[in-house]
């Protein structure tokens, strides 16, 4: 009986580590590969830098969602300034601000 206790206690913690570590990891590849999917050269990254960057726009406009962004970009008061940019750059945007 003792024996039988002390394997259901070790079976126990092994599993209850294995699933932890299994979920620890999973979570650093998702963070790695959305950061490795980080476009890094595209138009918008050309005139936005420093406090008019991306990020930051995106912080001060509260932009959390890609609808939004797309909203401003083609109607949004600026959109005039944004003419010339194709949806594929807006897309590369979006996924640089990892907005969904």
């Amino acid at each position: 009986m003792r024996l039988l206790s002390l394997a259901v206690f070790t079976l126990f913690f092994v599993v209850g580590g294995l699933v932890i570590l299994t979920g620890y990891s999973k979570n650093n590849i998702v963070i790695a590969q959305s950061e490795r999917k980080k476009p890094k050269n595209f138009k918008c990254l050309k005139c936005h830098k420093g406090s008019k960057s991306l990020e930051n726009l995106a912080k001060e406009k509260e932009i959390t969602s890609a609808e939004k962004l797309r909203f401003l970009i083609r109607k949004g008061p600026k959109s005039g300034l944004h003419v010339t940019v194709p949806d594929e750059d807006l897309e590369k945007a979006i996924q640089y601000l990892d907005l969904k």
